[in-house]
């Protein structure tokens, strides 16, 4: 019996072992099929969605504010993924995004972190089409064996013009022009800041650079600025309304990223007219003992936009301005009286032509396009940038105002809107990727292309990139095939994204002709076939570093793992 009992003991164990062998063998084919049908694991190469989306970068703390950024520089971002991670080194030329202070380098070294590591749903688009504002994957078209994360802007059937950092968008082949607005899940991951008042720079420290911030204005007596070092606002009351004025850093409104050198993206991008009037203005109210009323203001060209709330139950949005039938307008709604004693956020933002008030998270009020900017927006703006030279563009004026019962403010924000800039073409490189370029270039000098439809255009250095004011981009439709569907594709740091911009080379690898020996591929587009998926969320960014180990980032920082909107 003994020894019966003992083989069935051992029957067990062998029962257990081959269980736990067959579970790990499904896992594993679990895994890779998942891997392959399913979802996909990619790391983020380069800084082209930062600062939503990183690179290789360096994690810094301005040593004059306070503030965190990431950087990962212009020239040296190419650099970076050959840098020891184990060891530091230092992050030359960074600045801060907030304070506009420069990072001293000289005794600062940093480690390099890896870029972020995300998950990405694999054939989601074999069941739902893409669309526009979506964070996409897929192969470049430059070099198929690269894989590039975008936002998707252009999809099949679209025209894409940009103009003063928007979007544009005509399904008519270009004849009219509507602005392609963002959705509010697209939107609040595309802020970015221009100034927090919670991380005040320290004067001292910023030598004979102008600090921003916020400074009195008219009836400024009835503001005490100094509580908390300066991060509360406090109004004392007054029936008289007290203002304080927005003081912009040494980057002004320009569209200057923390992730970028500033001189750099200066030098290559940008010019005098890139000023980004998409902005939110945003504070936490706290109305203490009596009815009062708080206004924030913020400009865009010679449009003045205006946001009152009363905490008696009553919010007024207006608008003026010398281009406006009648000098302007203004609509009011009624709204649930606010807490005595309570803080509620409000916030003014104007994005994309559109006005609106948000509180606590919710809008509450808006410009229609039938009030601003009084016609389509694409004409207006065209006019309005063909007088730069007479009527230069203004720099936003950002204003809070109060009156009536005490309040306080706390977390003051500006943030802006990603600003697309106008690239310009390389010329066509030398080799492989380059040949297709020059044969189209040579079909045009030789007249026997038709791009009457647009599609295709002469490659040449300094021209105006694709999809770029004035060189609107048409996205083509297959009537038969879909997997010939054309797709355009911006990075949400537009200074320094190689994307369809300035696409000039096209990998051989790719359907490049049809069957008939024609053109087929139409530079700066991203082909359907070349889609892999959805970004969907970040799973790993670059982690923490223990004492024993300072050079292995082994700890996940789950503070930062996030769904990609």
């Amino acid at each position: 019996m003994a020894k019966q009992a003992g083989n069935g003991s051992k029957q067990h164990e062998l029962t257990v072992y081959r269980d736990t062998v067959e579970s790990i063998w499904v896992a594993i084919v679990l895994a890779f099929v998942l891997r392959a049908f399913v979802i996909e694991a990619f790391v983020i190469p380069t800084g082209s969605m930062a600062p939503r989306l990183l690179g290789a970068h360096w994690d810094l703390r301005c040593p004059v504010c306070g503030y965190e950024y990431a950087y990962g520089g212009a020239k040296q971002q190419q650099d970076v993924g050959l840098l020891p991670r184990s060891k530091k080194t230092p992050p030359k030329l960074a600045r801060c995004p907030n304070c506009g202070a420069s990072y001293p380098y000289a005794d600062r070294r940093q480690y390099v972190n890896s870029g972020d590591r995300v998950l990405v749903l694999k054939y989601l688009y074999r069941f739902a089409e893409p669309q526009p504002w979506d964070v996409v994957v897929f192969k470049n078209p430059q070099d198929n064996s690269m894989n590039y994360i975008k936002r998707l802007i252009g999809v099949p059937g679209d025209s894409i013009e940009i103009v003063h950092g928007d979007i544009f968008v005509s399904r008519d082949q270009g004849k009219t022009f509507d602005i392609r607005r963002k959705p509010p899940r697209a939107q609040r991951a595309m802020w970015q800041v221009v100034y927090d008042n919670d991380y005040r720079p320290d004067p001292n420290l910023l030598g004979s650079l102008r600090p921003p911030g916020w400074i009195g204005g008219r009836g400024a007596a009835h503001w005490d600025m100094e509580g908390w070092a300066g991060r509360r606002f406090a109004f004392e009351g007054s029936d008289l309304e007290s203002e304080l004025v927005f003081q912009p850093g040494p980057g002004g409104f320009l569209p200057h990223y923390g992730y970028n050198e500033w001189g750099e993206e200066r030098k290559r991008y940008m010019s005098d007219t890139d000023v980004c009037g998409d902005l939110k203005l945003s504070v936490v109210m706290v109305p203490r003992d009596r009815p009062s009323v708080l206004a924030l203001r913020l400009s865009s060209f010679e449009f003045s936009f205006r946001a009152e709330v009363h905490t008696d139950g009553r919010a007024v949005l207006s608008c003026q301005s010398p281009d406006l039938p009648e000098g302007g307008f203004v609509t009011e709604a009624r709204i649930e009286p606010l807490t005595i004693g309570r803080g509620c956020e409000i916030a003014l933002t104007h994005v994309d032509f559109r006005a609106s008030l948000w509180i606590d998270g919710r809008c509450v009020l808006q410009t229609t396009d039938q009030e601003y900017p009084g016609g389509r927006a694409h004409e207006w703006l065209a006019r309005r940038l063909a007088e730069t030279s007479r009527r230069p563009v203004p720099a936003p004026d950002l204003r809070i105002s109060a009156r009536g019962g005490p309040l306080d403010l706390w977390h003051t924000k500006v943030h802006r809107d990603v600003y697309y800039t106008q690239h310009r073409l390389d010329g066509v490189p030398s080799g492989p990727q380059g040949e297709y370029a020059d044969e189209i270039n040579k079909a045009l000098v030789n007249r026997t292309l038709d791009d009457g439809d647009g599609r295709f255009r002469l490659v040449e250095k300094g021209g105006r990139g694709w999809g770029t004011a004035g060189c609107p981009i048409h996205l083509r439709k297959h009537p038969h095939n879909p997997d010939f569907d054309e797709f355009f594709v911006l990075g949400d740091n537009s200074p320094q994204s190689l994307d369809g911009r300035g696409w000039v080379a096209a990998a051989p690898s790719l359907r490049l002709k049809g069957t008939d020996g024609g053109f087929q591929y139409q530079l700066g587009t991203v082909p359907r076939y070349n889609l892999l998926g959805k970004a969907l969320f970040v799973y790993w960014p670059g982690g923490h570093r223990t004492a024993l180990l300072p050079g292995l980032p082994i700890i996940p920082n789950v503070g930062r793992m996030r769904f990609i909107r």
